[in-house]
């Protein structure tokens, strides 16, 4: 007999990003899809990945975090604006924040137990819950504003998890002070557990300060913190992320994913623990708030409305007019694929229903020409599009 494979999660075979990276390919179009990077990293960082060539890290590792990487993302925590204090129990290195959301469910989340998802949100979500035969339980996020009340309305007795994401990916929110106040308020007669992607931390622009779960005196207590190399020195496809997490959860946390990778490779883990020690946090932000500006500039007088300037990240929301371009957003986002050939993603693909907002997000972090082309591209498909429509 034929093994049968069932479905282990709702979400589609192949992820949005890998569709639309693919699309782009096909057409020749310029992705601003996905927040991969179209430029070399630092060449710091690169020479310092070239000397791990030459140590003797070649034998299993005997830890879960190299050392040195141990001594230096310490060290550097705490030389944050707004310090993160932690300790060599508090800290597991892990290949990618995915994979660290997945093995911190696995951790506790049991079937039938509930997990709080607040939309618009990061697509692999729902099947970090699903696959643990959990159930994700929705609440929309109106004009990137917190809808406390309905999230005190959707937790019952079987909620185990609430998933937040500061900075948002993709609304560009930040949380504030008063957020995770507010998020402590209705949880802390609960024994829910904060799962905080943060993987953004160190892109947050125009003043706003990043909170970690981790600063929050209780909420710190029983929360997953997931943070990215890859975000931090964008460096997507080196697949370095570490958790930050109380004692006991890290143990339980620890208890299985000795078992799955156990470690990054120590070679990346040498590059990334010194070039903790040279990278400049506050000149990778400007670099990056340049970028996001200069998208936001080059997109005026397009139609294409920016609502608001991303507070954080690096992905910018942008909302088209259906009365003049009526289509769903999946469709129009495919249309300037085809037509503009500039890649973005439609609003729908961070809803569980598929749900048609009229917005797409583009990404900004991209060589400065990358983004003048798309714009001149846009600009000279928009301008022939409304040209005929009048017509």
């Amino acid at each position: 007999m034929a093994i049968e494979f069932k479905d282990r999660h709702s979400s589609n075979d192949l992820n949005i990003f890998c569709e639309l990276a693919l699309k782009a390919e096909e057409y020749g179009a310029i992705n601003l899809a996905q927040g991969s990077p179209d430029y070399a990293p630092d060449s710091r960082l690169t020479e310092f990945l070239q000397q791990a060539i030459h140590h003797d890290m070649n034998a299993y590792a005997s830890a879960c975090v190299l050392p040195l990487m141990q001594e230096n993302l310490i060290r550097f925590n705490l030389s944050r604006p707004k310090p993160i204090s932690v300790t060599e129990d508090e800290v597991t290195l892990v290949p990618g924040a995915t994979y660290g959301m997945y093995v911190a469910f696995a951790s506790f989340l049991e079937p039938g137990d509930e997990v709080i998802i607040i939309e618009p949100c990061y697509n692999t979500y729902v099947p970090a819950v699903e696959i643990r035969r959990a159930q994700p339980v929705f609440v929309q996020m109106p004009n990137s504003e917190i809808p406390w009340e309905l999230i005190q309305q959707a937790i019952t007795p079987r909620t185990k998890a609430i998933i937040v994401n500061s900075p948002n990916n993709p609304t560009g929110k930040v949380w504030d002070p008063t957020d995770w106040d507010l998020l402590w308020e209705l949880i802390k007669d609960t024994d829910i557990i904060v799962i905080s992607d943060e993987v953004y931390d160190l892109l947050c622009y125009d003043g706003r300060e990043f909170l970690s779960a981790w600063h929050h005196p209780e909420i710190s207590k029983r929360c997953f913190s997931i943070y990215s190399f890859e975000k931090m020195f964008h460096i997507s496809g080196w697949k370095a992320s570490y958790i930050i997490a109380p004692p006991e959860y890290t143990a339980a946390f620890r208890k299985i994913h000795q078992y799955l990778t156990f470690t990054v490779n120590a070679h990346a883990q040498f590059a990334l623990g010194n070039f903790l020690q040279v990278f400049d946090v506050h000149q990778n932000r400007e670099l990056f708030r340049a970028k996001r500006d200069l998208f936001c500039e080059l997109f005026t007088g397009l139609p294409l409305e920016i609502i608001q300037k991303a507070e954080g990240g690096y992905f910018q929301t942008v909302s088209f007019c259906r009365q003049t371009f009526p289509y769903t957003d999946r469709e129009f986002a495919e249309l300037l694929i085809r037509e503009a050939k500039v890649a973005c993603v439609p609003y729908s693909a961070f809803y569980h229903d598929g749900r048609d907002t009229g917005q797409l997000r583009f990404c900004f972090a991209k060589e400065d020409q990358t983004l003048v082309q798309a714009a001149e591209q846009l600009k000279e498909f928009f301008a022939k599009s409304l040209s005929a429509a009048t017509v």
